[in-house]
């Protein structure tokens, strides 16, 4: 299996390319910055990058998401020796081979090196039982783009408000009220009020209440 290896600290570079090379790992070249290693990629064309995370200059997720959209043939793992979770959450979402820790044996990594080649999941364990453990975040709603008195606009017309109903309601022009309204349309990707309402109807019933609190909250700020 062809290597190339990305980490900025020299001794624990050349130690990694020294224990992979005597574990039967060709090592195609031992870098030391992301760029290095994108242009290692596309000259070696090697089985798997392996690239730390965290660098002075530059990111190794950036090397990554260019590795695996110009070589794709080319799997990456990371490496790390940071406990961050968030890392690893950019990592997986951008859809790394593997994410390995440095704090364990040579075996363990050329093991998880192997897996990643062959397709096979490739994450440390221990990170991806904190990262289960981790809350969730709250979904975003549709809502979250809005001012607060598009949102109060939007509230009036889920109340099912015209447009000179809005302008009675909060002394504003019609054309100012026009422009929130199409301004609401825009931002929530629909073309008409109807559309709009219905969005905000449809909402699972987590962004549902989420949505009802923000319309609440911008009612309650205008008045």
């Amino acid at each position: 299996m062809r290597v190339v290896l990305c980490e900025d600290h020299w001794l624990l570079l050349e130690a990694m390319a020294t224990a992979l090379a005597e574990h039967g790992f060709v090592i195609e070249a031992a870098t030391r910055t992301p760029a290095d290693a994108v242009r290692a990629v596309a000259l070696h064309d090697p089985d798997v990058l392996l690239s730390d995370v965290g660098f002075a200059d530059g990111s190794g997720l950036d090397a990554a998401r260019h590795v695996m959209a110009h070589h794709p043939r080319t799997k990456v793992v990371m490496v790390t020796g940071s406990d961050a979770l968030e890392p690893l959450v950019e990592a997986l979402e951008i859809g790394v081979a593997g994410y390995i820790r440095k704090d364990q044996r040579i075996e363990g990594i050329a093991s998880l090196l192997t897996r990643a080649v062959r397709g096979q999941p490739a994450i440390d364990e221990t990170m991806l039982r904190r990262l289960s453990r981790r809350p969730l975040p709250s979904p975003r709603s549709p809502l979250d783009n809005l001012t607060a008195r598009e949102r109060h606009v939007l509230g009036l017309l889920v109340e099912g408000l015209t447009t000179t109903e809005i302008v009675d309601a909060l002394s504003i022009s019609h054309s100012t009220a026009r422009t929130h309204v199409q301004s609401i349309l825009s931002k929530l990707g629909v073309h008409s009020r109807l559309q709009a309402v219905a969005l905000v109807n449809n909402l699972g019933p987590t962004q549902r209440a989420a949505a009802h609190r923000a319309l609440v909250d911008s009612d309650v700020g205008a008045g």
